[in-house]
């Protein structure tokens, strides 16, 4: 796959911002505000019609509704969470409360190459860090909106981290798994 080096290719983070207060209150609920907020910017940039509104309306700030909805399917219990259990349930809470809804993917090791496709395709990604790769967020889930090699071939991303930052910098070698639209999303 092609893309430039010594050049961010991302999704506009001023899109970001929005998400900035919707942070992680305590415990392993990581997952389900990552996918909170992934859903959010799919259904405020991409696909309107994502969610009901009874559960969230296109440009609403506050998490709260998506959030009660989702945190019981995603993490009924407060407990770390793996790339295959977010995709399968995340799929689950889509086929009941989507019309429109797309099918969500993982990558259980890793996590380059499925996040340069979906974001050079227009789409952000969940992405799992682990602490034993280095991660100074410890087991923790983001979500991705760019990336960025250099001519040495270090990689990084930018990401919405779930803890106030919505343009935090972080190594690739961090990554492990995604979670993602399948990139026939329709928009």
């Amino acid at each position: 796959m092609y893309y430039p080096k010594n050049k961010w290719v991302e999704l506009s983070p001023e899109n970001f911002v929005r998400y900035t207060s919707w942070q992680t209150p305590s415990g392993f609920l990581c997952g389900t505000y990552a996918a909170a907020v992934l859903l959010a910017y799919t259904q405020d940039h991409l696909q309107p019609d994502l969610l009901p509104k009874t559960i969230r309306t296109p440009g609403e700030a506050a998490p709260d509704r998506l959030i009660s909805v989702l945190q019981p399917v995603l993490q009924p219990v407060d407990l770390p969470t793996i790339p295959a259990q977010i995709a399968v349930l995340l799929n689950h809470f889509l086929a009941r409360y989507s019309q429109a809804a797309p099918r969500v993917r993982f990558t259980s090791v890793g996590g380059w190459y499925r996040a340069v496709k979906r974001i050079t395709s227009g789409q952000p990604v969940m992405i799992g860090l682990l602490k034993l790769l280095g991660s100074t967020y410890g087991n923790h889930w983001v979500v991705a909106y760019g990336f960025y090699e250099n001519e040495r071939g270090e990689r990084f991303f930018k990401i919405h981290d779930n803890w106030g930052h919505s343009d935090k910098i972080i190594p690739a070698s961090w990554a492990n798994g995604t979670i993602s639209f399948a990139p026939d999303l329709r928009f």
